[in-house]
């Protein structure tokens, strides 16, 4: 499938000097259609202040009305102290908050907004690190199905090594 563009030259000239303007409408629609396509954005914040940007950009949701999701992992710890314990909602990973947006609305919740969210970089294309949608749908459904946690069998494995879910209710979960 070719993609062919067709550009047309209008000729605004006003003094002998000048030069015809190129018109890019269609060049322009094209780049919308792709800046409406939302990505999973991995984006890091301030010590302790997951929880924070997370309630600020719901309420941006509902104030300004921008079209965009954030999910937080979150895990419960019962600490225990001298006579009691005590259940704390904590993050899985201090400091790391997922961003479901539009290229333009992720840079606008920290320019526009002054949301404190530090986007992380991929290093070969040196642009915003995107969460492909497989892995984040993947990664959201381990996280809510088994509040009590994962158990591993093979204790072999490595971090950075791909698994595959053979066995079980997660049967074919990839990562």
């Amino acid at each position: 499938a070719c993609l062919q563009i067709r550009f047309e030259r209008v000729n605004d000239s006003i003094g002998p000097r000048s030069v015809p303007k190129t018109n890019f409408r269609l060049f322009i629609k094209l780049l919308q259609v792709v800046e409406t396509q939302k990505y999973w954005f991995a984006a890091r914040t301030l010590s302790k202040q997951e929880f924070a940007v997370k309630k600020r950009i719901e309420n941006l949701n509902l104030e300004e009305g921008i079209d965009v999701e954030c999910y937080l992992p979150t895990r419960t710890v019962i600490s225990q102290l001298k006579y009691r314990r005590k259940r704390n909602v904590v993050p899985v990973a201090r400091g790391l908050i997922f961003i479901h947006a539009t290229k333009q609305s992720a840079c606008d919740i920290h320019n526009v907004y002054g949301v404190q969210v530090f986007y992380m970089k991929d290093f070969s294309t040196h642009s915003m690190l995107v969460v492909p949608d497989k892995q984040m749908q993947d990664f959201m459904f381990l996280l809510d199905f088994s509040p009590s946690g994962i158990e591993v069998l093979n204790k072999n494995l490595k971090r950075g090594d791909r698994v595959r879910v053979i066995k079980g209710p997660l049967q074919g979960l990839e990562g």
